[in-house]
């Protein structure tokens, strides 16, 4: 089953800005007042999306649950939300009263407007959220250069707190709320009880961005300057964590992107079975400063069965092209908690998941042990998310929020520890 979201954009052209023209319109220089509209459509495909033509809906096994529908605006800041979204009455700079430039209106209200009901009787809203992952990719990116807790206090490991990158930063979302009875028609096997020798109550879940085969230079697309020929085709994909950052190697995490989940074991299976990471781990002292035995560490180098088992929930999953692969696996029986699915939010508090899915991915990885508690880094959101579909926090404003600074004083060229 192939859930498919195509968003369009559209400006309507005009003459050349003359002295006597209204506000708006293609003239402008910031799109919000442009009056151009981005809007997506929703189309459900039994089977695979494969298409030689291009027109979809021409095929029978396509049923379009939702067209030209509009999607969330970006949170600009206070003079946008009055001029523009209406959310309030705007004073200009000549009333001396400066709310209209400082006090925001873009709160969860508006958000829901832009949540569709689609003719599946599920739901749908895509557009700008808070950024909800978490990771102290800073130290990632430094050669796996790890604080002390999230390496258990060793002395060698370097000061805290681990900073979340993603902290401030907005990523466009879409949340698609799908109904139990399009998966399973005769609704859930066992529904409530734990089969752990059946694989009959599981989804298996991913994500990919496609685009137009061939694009072309075309002076007439005004929002672009490109137009799109022929067919449909993959430039990304996601669906486990770390997947493709945590596991496969570099001269292979573009394939990754253009390819399916399932080819994945003979593309990517010795990354899985022989995790680099570990050998990494190893050069770094980590172990030896963690009194981890050499045998222990030869074991963790692979092959890693274990890695594939559970992923696969420990399941009878063929470990074989077309069954086992980067998708996020879910038994719609259970209660869900990571590796079983991956719920946003649902943590201890408003801010923190259910699960800190770095942690169990890299203990799993690194230590064999999901549970070891390995790179916690950073566990809290940077805001509360919301505990009903899309479940997303909203978007940082873009004047107040978010990043930005005054720059005085200028920073070292090397920082102070």
């Amino acid at each position: 089953m192939v859930y498919r979201v195509e968003f369009k954009n559209t400006l309507k052209r005009e003459a050349p800005p003359r002295p006597t023209d209204p506000i708006g319109g293609g003239n402008e220089l910031l799109w919000q007042l442009t009056g151009g509209t981005e809007t997506m459509t929703v189309t459900r495909i039994e089977g695979s999306d494969h298409d030689h033509d291009g027109d979809r809906d021409d095929r029978e096994d396509v049923d379009v649950l939702g067209r030209n529908l509009p999607v969330l605006p970006n949170n600009h800041g206070p003079q946008t939300d009055r001029l523009i979204y209406g959310l309030g009455t705007f004073h200009g700079y000549d009333s001396g009263d400066a709310t209209s430039r400082e006090v925001g209106l873009y709160d969860q209200a508006f958000v829901d407007t832009f949540i569709h009901t689609l003719a599946n009787g599920g739901r749908i809203i895509a557009g700008q959220f808070d950024d909800p992952y978490q990771l102290d990719e800073k130290g990632i990116f430094d050669l796996v250069n790890l604080n002390r807790d999230d390496l258990g206090g060793i002395p060698g490991a370097r000061r805290p707190p681990g900073k979340d990158v993603f902290t401030g930063f907005n990523i466009f979302s879409i949340a698609l709320e799908v109904p139990i009875s399009d998966i399973f028609r005769q609704g859930i096997p066992h529904n409530g009880t734990l089969r752990p020798n059946s694989t009959d109550s599981l989804l298996r879940v991913w994500a990919r961005i496609s685009r137009r085969e061939t694009q072309t230079v075309d002076t007439s697309n005004i929002i672009t300057g490109l137009r799109g020929s022929g067919e449909f085709v993959q430039v990304g994909r996601n669906a486990l964590p770390l997947f493709n950052a945590g596991l496969v190697g570099t001269q292979r995490q573009t394939l990754y992107l253009h390819s399916s989940p399932l080819l994945d074991v003979t593309h990517f299976g010795s990354d899985i079975l022989f995790p680099v990471l570990v050998r990494d781990a190893e050069a770094l002292g980590i172990y030896k400063a963690l009194g981890v035995p050499d045998a222990t560490v030869t074991t963790l180098k692979g092959p890693r069965v274990d890695i594939i088992k559970a992923i696969n929930l420990n399941r009878p999953i063929p470990i074989a092209d077309g069954f086992t692969g980067d998708v996020i696996t879910l038994d719609a029986a259970i209660d869900s908690s990571f590796p079983n699915g991956r719920r946003v939010g649902g943590g201890t508090a408003p801010n923190r998941n259910q699960v800190n899915v770095n942690s169990v991915l890299i203990s799993l990885i690194v230590a064999g042990n999901p549970a070891a508690g390995l790179a916690k880094g950073t566990e809290v959101n940077d805001k509360d998310y919301l505990d009903r579909f899309p479940f997303l926090a909203p978007a940082h404003q873009g004047l107040l929020q978010g990043h930005g600074g005054v720059n005085v004083p200028t920073v070292p060229d090397i920082p102070v520890p």
